[in-house]
């Protein structure tokens, strides 16, 4: 049995939420985003969640990380999205996928690895819920040939997200149920246009 690990967070949510305002509205104007994207990018709890790991854990340089982290999260959506979609070398780990935006150094490692795992959580309930159309278009989903199996890897992930108590993270996702999924919000996913 896992023991539980109660954490707070580095910064204030206060602090975070002025942090999070100015690292969206800058990322808003490199990536040259409309209003309505700007205001989505500004909301989406996936986002918000990719900057919140490093300033929460109190990671070096967090706010930079926090910025190319998010920078490689929106390469990966916008026209550069094929690069990113899953590939059978990302099999190795259910967190390989995520390794190219989300670099780290130093922090808190309980608050890391339980944002690390939320988000990978959102990502596998995303190939199950994709499993049918993906097949049908021949996108790679490794949910839908079976070399995940999504129930215990999503079992091992809430397992993870469950032993470290963050309140300040919570915060970030408290719209989010998993068990419904993170990923659809009327089915748009949290990190799509």
């Amino acid at each position: 049995m896992k023991t539980m690990v109660t954490t707070r967070s580095k910064i204030t949510m206060a602090q975070f939420e002025a942090t999070w305002s100015e690292i969206a509205d800058s990322l808003a104007d490199a990536f040259r985003m409309q209003p309505h994207e700007r205001e989505w990018f500004n909301n989406k709890p996936v986002a918000r969640l990719i900057a919140a790991i490093p300033l929460m854990a109190g990671c070096h340089d967090a706010e930079r990380t926090a910025v190319a982290n998010l920078g490689t999260y929106l390469l990966s959506i916008k026209s550069t999205k094929p690069y990113f979609n899953a590939t059978p070398a990302d099999d190795t780990d259910i967190f390989e996928r995520l390794r190219l935006g989300m670099n780290f150094i130093g922090g808190d490692e309980a608050v890391i690895g339980r944002g690390m795992s939320m988000l990978a959580l959102c990502m596998v309930i995303n190939y199950s819920q994709d499993a049918v159309e993906d097949r049908m278009r021949g996108k790679y989903n490794p949910v839908e040939n079976g070399t995940f199996d999504y129930e215990a890897i999503r079992e091992d992930l809430e397992t993870r997200i469950a032993a470290v108590q963050c309140p300040e993270m919570e915060m970030i996702l408290r719209d989010f149920d998993t068990k419904a999924g993170w990923w659809s919000l009327d089915r748009i996913l949290p990190w799509e246009f």
